[in-house]
């Protein structure tokens, strides 16, 4: 018998082996290297978010601690009321009452006398605020809803809206006597 002494050489087959392990690797890199830059990007993201959610948590509670010591004194509360006039409907009047004032402010479809009384209402809300001895105020409006007009509604809720722009520990309720 015979024997084949037949060598394979197999070294060029081994070579494409190798470059096809090497490009495998190559792409293997890349797509981590994108897989770590978006990891990063979400990571920076929720990092910023979680930041801002704590800012706001600790306003919260800087704003609890506020009302809550403003509780434990003598709070400030000016309440605000319209009241019709019971022989002319178009003739109303605005009552402030603050701690140590009581305001009343004549109101009626005249443009002239409607943007003074704003003006007034608006006075008369920030001297209440800036007399009182506590930090926190509590500004109620009471109005019966079947006697007031929208227009008048929201003459003194914009008045309020302002005072708690100027005023940051300014607390508001409405409350409808109907």
């Amino acid at each position: 018998m015979r024997k084949n002494n037949t060598i394979l050489d197999l070294t060029p087959f081994l070579d494409v082996i190798l470059v096809i392990l090497f490009l495998v690797l190559v792409q293997s890199e890349v797509r981590v290297d994108v897989i770590y830059a978006e990891a990063r990007e979400e990571y920076t993201a929720r990092q910023e978010a979680f930041a801002e959610e704590v800012d706001a948590l600790r306003q919260t509670a800087a704003d609890f601690d506020v009302l809550r010591l403003g509780l434990e004194e003598e709070p400030n509360v000016i309440a605000i009321s319209l009241l019709p006039n019971a022989e002319d409907r178009g003739i109303r009047s605005i009552l402030v009452e603050a701690t140590a004032q009581v305001i009343q402010i004549e109101l009626c479809w005249d443009g002239v006398i409607r943007d003074n009384a704003a003006m007034a209402l608006n006075i008369a809300l920030s001297e209440g605020v800036q007399n009182a001895d506590s930090p926190v105020t509590f500004v109620v409006f009471k109005f019966d809803s079947t006697n007031i007009f929208a227009a008048d509604h929201r003459l003194i809720s914009i008045a309020i809206h302002n005072l708690k722009l100027n005023h940051p520990h300014i607390f508001s309720a409405e409350l409808n006597l109907r």
